[in-house]
């Protein structure tokens, strides 16, 4: 899972955000694995913009091990998302 949505994360930085700085972290700790992807790409409202199948693939697969994935991003600001499941 955790590698499924970084991969598509990356991606999505690279071929929809236009980034050119994209910064990926991962971190297991004894009853956590979090993974946070940050990009300097162009950013969408999170309000207005519906999520496209890539974003919600995600989701549903977080979900489905009882993890949680946030996304934090505005137009022209970049993107950053965060995925922790519990282990």
């Amino acid at each position: 899972v955790i590698y499924r949505a970084a991969n598509e994360l990356i991606n999505n930085a690279l071929r929809h955000a236009g980034a050119s700085v994209v910064n990926v972290q991962l971190v297991c700790g004894t009853d956590l694995i979090s993974l946070n992807v940050q990009d300097d790409g162009k950013g969408f409202d999170t309000a207005a913009e519906t999520s496209g199948t890539g974003l919600n693939n995600i989701r549903t697969r977080v979900a489905a091990v009882n993890g949680t994935m946030n996304i934090h991003s505005s137009p022209g600001e970049g993107t950053e998302v965060d995925v922790e499941i519990k282990i």
